[in-house]
């Protein structure tokens, strides 16, 4: 499947007519909005409508937007008119678009995304929390929801400075997250793991070289979680702050980052296949960041 803006793509008309084939009153005024050409008149000059397409057929969509149906509020970004064809549900294929809305919202230096719903139990699944109850423009009780852009552990207080300037626009943990997001790849996944990567699990076997690569920029030290293989989870620690940019790899695992034996470069890089690896994600994150 791939995710599709609408008002980049060359056949808008089609995906626009498809939009109007959901069961959905929400949906059918999204339809409207952008037929009249209101969609950003309305929601801001930069929000986009995302599409998962299955081939030429629509299997989800929903939008990214600078505001929403709640009225005087700060808040931005907005996730909202989600919505999953029923042929397509119980597939989890929200996730993909949900993924790709923290990624531009990451894009926008946000750290946050909300959600005005009515419903409950439906973003939870997500990582979604709960955040304050509102009135919509039409006087409509809902819920506004919070969802963190990041998902790495540690990513609250990763703010230690870059050390060095080998890779520019890198100065915080979080800027090496969102360079690394469009650089890790099945090439630089340990080969064990590399049947199961996909870009819907990104981090999958990158921990170690990416935390070698990350104490090159910050400094500190490497430490390893013993894993149930006899090998190691590998994290950063600068100073007070520890933060793991390949935790999500884990899903809701609850990983343990004190009291773990500390990981070494040259006992690591024995193995050339790693080594190897490591050269090659500092390579491509100095393309990507050049």
């Amino acid at each position: 499947m791939e995710i599709l803006s609408w008002y980049e793509t060359k056949n808008p008309e089609w995906w626009l007519k498809q939009i109007g084939e959901s069961d959905w009153t929400a949906g059918q005024f999204l339809h409207t909005l952008l037929r009249e050409n209101r969609f950003r008149e309305l929601y801001g000059e930069s929000s986009q409508v995302l599409l998962l397409a299955d081939g030429s057929r629509l299997a989800a969509f929903c939008t990214y937007a600078e505001r929403d149906d709640i009225p005087d509020t700060e808040r931005t970004p907005w996730i909202g008119f989600v919505y999953t064809f029923p042929e397509f549900r119980g597939r989890r294929l929200m996730g993909k678009l949900i993924s790709r809305v923290k990624e531009l919202a990451r894009a926008d230096g946000k750290d946050t995304v909300y959600i005005s719903t009515d419903h409950t139990g439906l973003y939870e699944k997500y990582g979604a929390v709960p955040e304050a109850e509102a009135k919509d423009r039409r006087g409509g009780d809902c819920r506004i929801y919070r969802l963190d852009a990041y998902g790495f552990y540690g990513w609250q207080g990763a703010e230690v400075p870059a050390k060095n300037t080998d890779y520019p626009g890198i100065r915080t943990p979080k800027d090496l997250y969102n360079a690394l997001w469009n650089v890790w790849c099945a090439e630089t996944c340990a080969p064990r793991m590399r049947g199961d990567w996909s870009p819907d699990n990104r981090t999958l076997g990158q921990c170690s070289i990416t935390a070698f690569l990350a104490q090159d920029i910050f400094g500190g030290k490497i430490y390893g979680i013993p894993l149930p293989d006899g090998g190691f989870h590998c994290y950063n620690v600068v100073g007070d702050c520890a933060f793991d940019l390949t935790s999500e790899q884990f899903g809701d695992v609850k990983l343990t980052y004190t009291g773990n034996p500390e990981q070494f470069r040259d006992v690591h890089f024995r193995k050339e296949e790693k080594r190897q690896r490591y050269e090659e994600l500092k390579a491509a994150l100095k393309a990507y960041t050049g």
